[in-house]
């Protein structure tokens, strides 16, 4: 639901924050300095959806209509695709099913339940070393930073990430009409995004078992349900779901863009409150704490002033990066991984043989929703997540689970997403990658894989089916 709650006042303070000189600094810091070296940017916000964008979005690959963008006050992105670097993006964030509202109405008590996984996550980049911005949102952090092309780590960056022949091909494609791909993709930066997304799922395993027992919130990868509460189902999102898709399709909101969210898609929050909430800014915590933080963020003159004393400076961190290849490398994720990467699906030729002969009626009706529901299904985490455990208790291979998602991808109809932009076979890789590899490793412990727990989360589609989840978790446990 898009509709116009901005007034006027908060409108033309937007704009004034842009004039100021140290806000712009940093901003064209964070796009790579003169010239940018991001591939492109995006501007959003309630200006394009008073003006008819069914999507208030705006992209150009032209510097210099970062003017435009600012004068009209909009909320700022530069592409992850830089021309010198590859970018290492961590997007960690709380999480609720059920409504945004209580996050905007209350952020310090939201920000205080994240505390406890932000001070591991950021405890952790020190350990390795890892200089880092770290902009803070209205719903979590943006970790930043940087592993120059140039730089003999990034070659063992490449090295760890390979990408699927299919995709390489796509990168290598200039189609025409599309602003994001204007130039073909060299297969050294897509190997180094794959790289560091693996990466960034490695340090996701250490942040869960770190974070065990010292949360509130529910640890997961991405926004995979849990069981409802006096907030509702709630959790923290380790937000790496930016790597199943490719390069040219992900963009960043740069520091010191302003935050404005709730001001468009007022159904998360309901318009009174998006009226009399503030615009955010995005500034970077560096050692403040989450109530001074907040102070500054919710007042746009004082997130002003706070840019002078600020970086927006994408930092080198290709030595830190390199102690974590060298664990990862070491780690039984690594293992699962290559094993993942050797095992070859079936071809499109053999889908009607094999994947497509699986029943659905053959599953339990919660894990045959998934197939049945595909385009819904298929896309939401939760039950990717519990069709990949349902299907591994049933000894299927995770590529070939991955597999059987990717065929549907590929050649079911119906999908409310362009197959030609994004890419089937990365994103089925990845969803099953993920968790699958939660399981080899012992970080998920499948407690919540049982009936009642799922009937809590809101997926059971048919109580007293006579299918026992349990009995499938012993199947898994009684492997490890």
């Amino acid at each position: 639901m898009l509709s116009p709650v901005m007034s006027r006042e908060q409108f033309e303070a937007v704009r004034e924050f842009y004039r100021t000189e140290a806000v712009r600094e940093r901003i064209a810091e964070f796009c790579g300095g003169e010239p940018f070296t991001c591939e492109y940017l995006v501007g959003f916000g309630e200006y394009l959806a008073r003006n008819g964008y069914h999507r208030p979005l705006r992209l150009t690959d032209r510097p210099e209509e970062l003017e435009g963008l600012m004068e009209e006050g909009l909320d700022l992105f530069r592409a992850v695709r830089d021309r010198k670097s590859t970018l290492a993006v961590w997007d960690i964030e709380y999480f609720n099913l059920d409504t945004w509202r209580g996050l905007y109405s209350d952020q310090l008590t939201y920000f205080e339940l994240m505390e406890p996984v932000y001070r591991e996550i950021d405890g952790l980049l020190r350990e390795y070393g890892i200089p880092h911005l770290n902009d803070c949102t209205s719903s979590g952090y943006h970790y930043v930073s940087r592993i120059p092309f140039s730089s003999p780590v990034h070659r063992k960056l490449e090295r760890i990430g390979p990408v699927e022949e299919t995709l390489a091909e796509k990168y290598a494609l200039v189609p025409g009409g599309d602003r994001k791909r204007t130039r073909p993709l060299p297969l050294r930066a897509g190997r180094g995004y794959s790289g560091i997304g693996r990466l960034h799922e490695y340090l996701s395993h250490l942040v869960i078992e770190r974070s065990r027992g010292k949360s509130p919130l529910s640890v997961t990868i991405s926004d995979t349900a849990v069981s409802r509460n006096g907030r509702g189902r709630e959790g923290f999102s380790l937000d790496i779901t930016q790597y199943a898709d490719p390069l040219y399709m992900r963009d960043i909101r740069t520091t010191f863009s302003t935050h404005q969210k709730h001001k468009v898609y007022l159904g998360k929050v309901g318009e009174r409150l998006a009226r009399e909430l503030p615009v955010y800014a995005t500034v970077p915590r560096d050692n403040l704490s989450y109530r001074e933080l907040f102070r500054i963020r919710k007042d746009l003159k004082l997130a002003a002033g706070h840019a002078a004393e600020c970086t927006g400076l994408i930092p080198d961190a290709a030595a830190g990066w390199e102690k974590v290849i060298a664990d990862y490398r070491r780690s039984k994720l690594f293992a699962f991984h290559r094993d993942f990467d050797r095992t070859a699906p079936d071809s499109p030729q053999a889908w009607p043989r094999t994947y497509w002969r699986l029943d659905p009626a053959t599953l339990p009706p919660c894990a045959a929703a998934a197939i049945r529901n595909y385009t819904w299904g298929m896309l939401n985490p939760t039950s990717i997540r519990h069709l990949c455990r349902v299907l591994y208790a049933l000894d299927w291979h995770p590529r070939h689970i991955a597999g059987l998602i990717t065929s549907y991808y590929q050649s079911r109809p119906g999908w409310n997403i362009d197959w030609e932009k994004y890419h089937p076979e990365t994103r089925a890789n990845f969803w099953c990658r993920i968790y699958c590899g939660l399981i080899v490793t012992g970080n998920d412990d499948l407690a919540d894989f049982n009936c009642r727990s799922h009937q809590e989360k809101g997926y059971c589609p048919a109580h007293w089916c006579g299918c026992k989840l349990e009995n499938l978790r012993d199947k898994i446990t009684g492997r490890a």
